[in-house]
């Protein structure tokens, strides 16, 4: 089996290399250094995302927005242009499931397959091969493209029929998100009132309001100082607002989600849609009139 992949940013450049190590990768990306990279690891590059399915059987994305993926797939020089008969589509950008959905009829009609499989770990958990896959696909459709799954991580998850991985991973995002901000409002707290920064994650990192952004977020990002983490406030309002559009139309109540995407809107508004996400921090630093951080990194 011949695989692709198209998408080799911040996200999809460290799955596709993690992907590169057991499986030779037929690569493309609007950026021709992301694009040596790869092929400095011994993929091959690929110049238009038609040329990526004339050569392959199976094509894994990793985009920003399903709007993106949708003009990967269609557009001049996109992948609808080259596939064959039974080439196998794998969406890995964090997308909108009702568009997912939408593809997956539509490449279908072109006798491929389409399915979703999003990650959540970050490129941390990609390189160390433990990050999160949510597959959604009918069963013997991800038979075969398990095996390619697992070659990226050991925890491969199948979540249900195409559309059900990008629920599960907008589920996630906005429990991380939400998560994100509390983590900050309770640290100004403690901090607030005595406690120091790195003993109030100590501290709570052992008990019951463990999580993520403490776990992780806070040893290597705020604690230190050192807040890019590479990831946008933008990205971060759109897998919310995402969610909170899925909900919507679901009809299930998020009381909390909705809060949250508003305080991700504020955030841009005073922060810029390209600031790093843990520059959210300082919003609740200044609030509280507290520092988290250290005083040297201002």
């Amino acid at each position: 089996m011949q695989v692709g992949y198209i998408g080799l940013g911040n996200m999809g450049g460290a799955l596709a290399e993690r992907l590169q190590l057991s499986t030779p990768l037929h690569v493309h990306d609007r950026s021709q250094a992301a694009m040596d990279r790869l092929a400095a690891a011994g993929a091959t590059p690929c110049a238009t995302a038609r040329e990526v399915a004339e050569r392959c059987d199976l094509v894994l994305t990793c985009l920003q927005t399903s709007a993106q993926v949708r003009e990967v797939v269609f557009g001049a020089g996109g992948l609808a242009e080259g596939l064959k008969p039974g080439t196998i589509v794998v969406d890995q950008t964090t997308g909108d499931p009702f568009e997912t959905r939408k593809l997956q009829a539509e490449v279908d009609a072109l006798g491929a397959h389409f399915m979703d499989a999003p990650v959540s770990g970050g490129p941390p958990g990609a390189a160390a091969g433990t990050i999160a896959i949510m597959a959604g696909a009918p069963a013997d459709l991800y038979a075969r493209v398990e095996p390619v799954l697992r070659a990226i991580s050991c925890n491969v998850y199948h979540t249900g029929d195409v559309g059900s991985g990008h629920v599960m991973k907008l589920a996630n995002n906005l429990l991380s998100a939400a998560q994100r901000l509390l983590s900050h409002e309770i640290m100004c707290l403690a901090v607030g009132n005595g406690v120091a920064p790195a003993t109030a994650v100590e501290v709570m990192r052992k008990g019951s309001g463990r999580n993520y952004t403490l776990d992780n977020t806070y040893p290597r990002h705020i604690l230190t100082g050192e807040l890019f983490q590479g990831f946008t406030l933008a990205l971060m309002h759109k897998d919310v607002s995402l969610a909170t559009e899925m909900a919507r139309q679901s009809g299930v109540p998020l009381f909390f989600g909705a809060q949250v995407r508003e305080h991700y809107q504020a955030a841009i508004n005073q922060l810029g849609a390209e600031a790093d996400v843990n520059e959210a921090v300082r919003l609740f630093e200044r609030a509280a009139q507290v520092m988290l951080r250290p005083q040297e990194n201002g």
